[in-house]
């Protein structure tokens, strides 16, 4: 599995790989009237993302990630991506400590 990060306007997108396709993505959302948010979606029918769930954290924290996503996306996937928000969390302009 792999993790590619990128950035856009106000958002943060961390998209996971089990190979060519993508698992999952996770993105941290800053653009709701300063309310900045977590976002899963997971893919849908002919290439589409589907919103799972959405989730505030005050900031980007790997444990409160992982406890987030595991039941909705697997511990292991969980991992990886709490582990690349650790190694590169969004911009600190984007969110409040």
């Amino acid at each position: 599995m792999t993790v590619d990060r990128s950035y856009g306007d106000h958002q943060t997108r961390y998209v996971l790989r089990d190979g060519a396709a993508v698992s999952c993505v996770l993105i941290f959302d800053a653009s709701q009237n300063g309310q900045a948010a977590w976002k899963i979606l997971l893919p849908g029918p002919g290439g589409t993302e589907d919103q799972y769930g959405a989730k505030a954290f005050a900031a980007p924290d790997g444990g409160q990630l992982r406890m987030w996503l595991a039941p909705v996306v697997g511990a292991d996937r969980a991992t990886e991506l709490a582990s690349a928000v650790d190694a590169q969390p969004p911009h600190e302009s984007a969110w409040t400590r």
